[in-house]
């Protein structure tokens, strides 16, 4: 099978020839300070221009993926070309959303909200985004129709923006206040939710409509959860995300109508997954297997028929341990989430620099080998 066959048929609950393996999109990605570890490790020469700046991995490198026999290549939007990040002395600057971050090590630091004392009549005059500034897919069809034309690979679309909604929300209005919105201020929520919602409908508009015909997985970013449960009810998500969600991911595949809707969720997301896949989500991203409630075995059991899984290897223990941890998490996802297709191998977040790189190689070799079909571990 080509890489782009063995994806298509795992995601239409059937068993390819083996197990495809994913790596370097949004939320499983390679951090910059392990990226250059593992060009080490591997041997290989000569520095890339980081394709994009100000996150914690910035650098996509074909010929790491083409090393460990990656299925899937990956393609986002862009900037807009009237916006440039703005760094002071201290290292702080301000996103397009107008939230003040800092650069804490590997990561970015929100260090303010700019909505924190808004009102609902605020938000009319808030400056945002707007999704149709030009720019943002400057260059993003030549390099899809690249992928489709001159390699075998499923093409996979990164999300628009690195969080969702939920995040949005928080980052804007503070974690704790915006929790409050939910239940004491709701009008406040609905509005600030829909004022978000109106960006991220217009840059998936812009994203589409650029590589809708050529792109096989949608990916959106959103975290819902934390290690021990949800951030907020059941009830709180059917009324102010899953309309935002059905809406959006209705939109995708009116004008992606082959592409599979691809929700990355980190933590214990187990007690959404039927709501997500009702709103329009074909693929659970991440499953984190340590979270509580994240049975890799019980989910396949439960949503198999339903949804298609993405991740599932541990970085918290497993990844950053022996070899054998590593084959050990490795026979053990295979075994629960392999059995009649609907999974792509994958970690269950960004590698990060505690990762060593011959861990990652010797993940990525094993997979090939023992998550041949049928599955004998």
């Amino acid at each position: 099978m080509t890489h782009r066959e063995r994806v298509l048929t795992a995601l239409a609950h059937k068993e390819p020839d083996r197990v495809p393996m994913d790596l370097g999109g949004s939320a499983y990605s390679i951090n910059d300070d392990h990226y250059f570890k593992l060009k080490e490790y591997l041997g290989l020469k000569g520095d890339i221009e980081p394709y994009r700046h100000g996150h914690t991995g910035n650098y996509y490198d074909e010929r790491v993926l083409e090393a460990l026999d990656i299925d899937c290549r990956h393609v986002g939007l862009r900037s807009p070309s009237n916006f440039q990040v703005k760094m002071d002395s201290a290292g702080r600057f301000k996103d397009e959303w107008g939230i003040p971050q800092v650069r804490t090590g590997v990561f970015m630091s929100v260090v303010g909200h700019p909505l924190a004392a808004a009102e609902v009549g605020d938000l009319d005059n808030y400056p945002w985004p707007d999704p149709y500034a030009p720019g943002r897919t400057s260059g993003l069809r030549e390099k899809a129709q690249h992928y489709r034309q001159n390699t075998d690979y499923a093409l996979v679309s990164r999300a628009p923006i690195s969080v969702g909604l939920f995040e949005t929300g928080c980052y804007l209005r503070g974690t704790d206040v915006f929790l409050m919105d939910l239940a004491a201020n709701k009008a406040f929520a609905h509005k600030l939710l829909a004022k978000i919602s109106e960006v991220l409908l217009g840059l998936m508009d812009v994203y589409m409509d650029a590589i809708g015909d050529l792109v096989d997985i949608v990916t959106w970013g959103e975290d819902l959860a934390h290690q021990q449960g949800l951030f907020f009810s059941l009830a709180a998500y059917r009324e102010f995300f899953k309309p935002h969600h059905t809406e959006i991911f209705a939109h995708v595949k009116r004008k992606a109508p082959a592409a599979k809707v691809m929700f990355h969720c980190c933590g214990a997301v187990r007690p959404l997954i039927p709501d997500l896949a009702e709103a329009g989500a074909d693929i659970i991203q991440s499953v984190q297997p340590l979270a509580a409630g994240m049975d890799s075995f019980e989910l396949k059991r439960a949503f198999g028929e339903r949804v298609s899984f993405q991740g599932g290897i541990d970085v918290q223990e497993a990844m950053i341990g022996s070899r054998a941890d590593v084959e050990q998490e490795l026979k053990c996802r295979l075994r629960a989430f392999a059995p009649g297709g609907g999974y792509i191998l994958a970690t269950s977040n960004n590698v990060q620099e505690d990762i060593p790189p011959e861990n990652l190689v010797h993940l990525f070799r094993c997979a090939r080998e023992w998550g041949r079909y049928p599955i004998r571990l």
